[in-house]
């Protein structure tokens, strides 16, 4: 389970050249709630506008999904366009991009096949194209190291806390050259335990990124999972059942079964104070159980979206 996560958070985060993230992230947000209404060319236009504010942002899915809306609309242009945005700003991987649910209608397509075709190409451009390689390359090292001592149990065992303590420190000195690059979450994440202590990690990376998400370089919830796993860890330890903070859907909270939320009456304020939608949103889009004494206006959920 420890490795499959790990390899979760290497595919969510790729190299970025962080902007108007946040702004980007609301655009995505209105997207997907247009999406699911079925008014295609709106969320079209929202994905395009993220898109433009942020091309090195959004993840793959958000060009794929998009380039899924484009085709439905017939604009087999613009969903070329964005196939190939999915490798020249996010380097989708090949497999996932042919076997991507919402493009399998359009496999066949002229616009897909040649994609597929030019991959490779299209892959070289991304690395061409990459505003800081040698930082791209160093971070890239440091999570090879990360991932191949934790490949053996016994390896990572003994050499767990040299490897991360050595990877954070490079890291550091990284970012203070460089900026922050999101792939290296990774490398953070395995500091989780002393979140919010007196120590060199936090001391520069906490007044860093808060910086960097007032700037709108980093996105508003970039803590969340750390604040949960911090809210997880004492609520076991003492055994208070309080529940989760803001979200049940985070690496912070799935080691202990989260069911509830704290002070449900505030919750989707919290949300909101860290950029995510009422949690309304996820039982909008997925069907997600909403927990007891939850209580919202669903009339309320663009509007909501539009004033995050």
């Amino acid at each position: 389970m420890k490795k499959f996560f790990l390899l979760l958070i290497l595919l969510a985060f790729t190299f970025t050249s962080a902007q108007n993230v946040f702004k980007s992230q609301k655009q995505i947000y209105l997207a997907e709630y247009y999406a699911h209404q079925k008014e295609d060319q709106k969320a079209l236009n929202h994905y395009l506008e993220a898109i433009k504010l942020n091309p090195k942002n959004p993840n793959s899915d958000v060009y794929l999904e998009a380039a899924a809306i484009a085709f439905k609309l017939k604009k087999s242009k613009t969903a070329k366009e964005l196939l190939i945005q999915s490798i020249t700003k996010q380097l989708a991987p090949l497999d996932f991009l042919r076997n991507f649910k919402n493009l399998q209608p359009y496999k066949e397509s002229k616009e897909m096949k040649e994609v597929l075709a030019q991959y490779d190409d299209l892959e070289n451009q991304y690395y061409r194209e990459l505003k800081n390689p040698a930082a791209y390359m160093k971070i890239q090292s440091l999570i090879a190291t990360d991932q191949l001592i934790r490949k053996e149990d016994n390896v990572f065992g003994k050499l767990a806390t040299k490897i991360d303590s050595t990877n954070i420190t490079n890291l550091i000195e990284l970012t203070k050259k460089y900026g922050w690059e999101s792939r290296a979450w990774v490398l953070l994440w395995h500091h989780r335990g002393s979140y919010k202590e007196n120590d060199f990690v936090w001391n520069f990376f906490t007044p860093y990124l808060r910086k960097e998400i007032e700037k709108d370089n980093v996105n508003k919830d970039f803590f969340v999972d750390f604040y949960e796993y911090e809210n997880s860890t004492k609520d076991s330890i003492n055994k208070t059942g309080e529940g989760s903070l803001y979200t049940l859907q985070t690496l912070g909270n799935l080691n202990f079964n989260k069911t509830a939320y704290f002070d449900i009456e505030n919750l989707d304020k919290r949300r909101k104070s860290v950029g995510l939608p009422p949690l309304y949103f996820e039982h909008f889009l997925y069907g997600a159980e909403l927990p007891e004494k939850y209580n919202y206006n669903p009339d309320n959920l663009l509007n909501d979206l539009e004033n995050l």
